[in-house]
């Protein structure tokens, strides 16, 4: 498969590469070796990257944007989109139903139900005390930070 992609790609010596969701439905193995695989592609030529697999993002680009309904909402390296957030992101865990009370006081950017109980992430520049912990800072944040600003 990966001499496959790499004969097709580099026929003509292309300037750019444009792959879309490259690494879906493969396993972790080959998800990697993939990945390898456009890295060193990417060190000769540009290499432009469709996906919503924000890990594949962090470990392959040193510049990246979210587009939202065709508006570019946030352009520029990934590792500072990190650093720009890092120390403002808490979380904390909470019952189900204590949802809607959290929601009127906190800015959250995103839940994940486990065990039955629900993990929240909350934006904010100070400690929102109540229990929040502070989170260490991953893509992840930063695109549900920028999509906030939206609201």
């Amino acid at each position: 498969m990966r001499q496959r992609f790499a004969a097709c790609q580099l026929l003509g010596n292309p300037k750019i590469i444009i792959v879309d969701e490259p690494t879906a439905g493969l396993d972790p193995e080959e998800r990697n070796r993939f990945n390898n695989l456009l890295s060193e592609i990417g060190e000769n030529i540009i290499v432009i990257l469709s996906t919503h697999l924000v890990e594949d993002v962090r470990n392959l680009c040193t510049k990246m944007a979210i587009i939202d309904k065709g508006e570019l909402l946030l352009c520029g390296n990934p590792e500072q989109f990190i650093n720009d957030i890092n120390g403002k992101i808490w979380k904390k865990m909470i019952d189900k139903n204590e949802l809607s009370d959290y929601q009127s006081k906190y800015k959250i950017i995103s839940t994940q139900l486990q065990a039955s109980k629900l993990s929240l992430k909350v934006f904010s520049n100070e400690n929102p005390n109540n229990g929040f912990m502070q989170s260490v800072s991953d893509l992840e944040d930063v695109y549900f930070t920028t999509l906030l600003k939206l609201q």
